[in-house]
């Protein structure tokens, strides 16, 4: 039951913030996401808005993993194509918090990370493959990471298979690694997990 609250709270404000965001952004594009696998659990919200000739995307997210780590985070980049109109790659900013369980002992999260985006639309030049292929990096050094937390690195990459124009199921690949310093010990934290989910789009 503790850990359906821990899970159900941040979902619900997640929902609330993003139906308010809704309501009074002027945004283009708006997206929930729902992934899961057998430990793990992660939702996220986000906006696209046209800024002169490139995107900017704002988002917030939730991630569990039972007996290991819970994280809030929250996002803004901007993206735009290159080279050729199905390749689109952008720059930006993530700030995580949480706490995260390590050989029995708690430790907080927290960090401001650069984030890298990069994304591969096949729709958008052979208009009967209906697949997007994306991969993000966050990385913190140490002058950006607080509290317990000394360095902060995230991959997340997969592939989006869209049933109708505005769902699509979604295979993907999440690894994250956060070193905490205490009295000069390294200790790490590193999550590696596939998961399959669900993106609506409106």
């Amino acid at each position: 039951m503790r850990i359906k609250r821990q899970i159900l709270c941040p979902v619900v404000i997640l929902i609330l913030i993003f139906g308010v965001w809704c309501r009074t952004s002027g945004a283009r594009t708006y997206r929930a996401q729902i992934y899961a696998n057998s430990d793990d659990f992660m939702a996220k919200v986000e906006s696209e808005s046209l800024i002169s000739d490139a995107v900017l995307k704002v988002g917030a997210g939730f991630a569990f993993s039972e007996g290991d780590y819970q994280m809030g985070n929250v996002f803004f980049a901007v993206q735009d194509e290159v080279f050729i109109p199905a390749l689109t790659l952008g720059l930006g900013f993530k700030g995580v918090m949480g706490t995260a369980d390590v050989d029995d002992d708690d430790y907080n999260i927290a960090a401001i990370g650069f984030m890298a985006l990069g994304e591969y639309d096949f729709r958008k030049i052979y208009y009967n493959l209906p697949v997007l292929i994306y991969a993000n990096f966050t990385g913190s050094p140490d002058p950006l990471s607080f509290d317990d937390t000394d360095t902060y690195l995230e991959l997340d990459m997969g592939v989006k298979g869209y049933i109708v124009r505005n769902a699509a199921v979604v295979l993907g690949f999440s690894s994250i690694e956060v070193r905490f310093d205490e009295d000069s010990d390294k200790i790490n934290l590193n999550d590696d997990a596939f998961y399959f989910g669900v993106e609506i789009s409106f």
